[in-house]
């Protein structure tokens, strides 16, 4: 793929970072993690309209749904040792 130069001011304890990671350019270290930042940041968008069109079709969550859906993610959360390590 093409590359571009440009300019990044980053914070000293990430460059020291980026210096770190053996055998990869400070260059490809970032690339990946900006893509894979990219990529959440879409599924997010993509999330946010999906859940638009369900209150278009079927109206918004009342606030009893909102509070079960919220109580069930706890206990999900609690029950996860995955989810609790995030």
């Amino acid at each position: 793929m093409k590359k571009r130069r440009v300019t990044l001011n980053l914070d000293e304890d990430v460059v020291e970072a980026l210096e770190s990671v053996q055998g990869r350019s400070i260059s490809s270290t970032a690339n990946d993690a900006l893509r894979g930042a990219i990529a959440v940041e879409a599924h997010r968008a993509a999330l946010l309209r999906w859940l638009d069109e369900l209150d278009a079709d079927h109206g918004s969550a009342s606030a009893a749904e909102i509070a079960a859906a919220e109580a069930l993610v706890e206990q999900l959360e609690l029950s996860s040792p995955r989810l609790r390590a995030t």
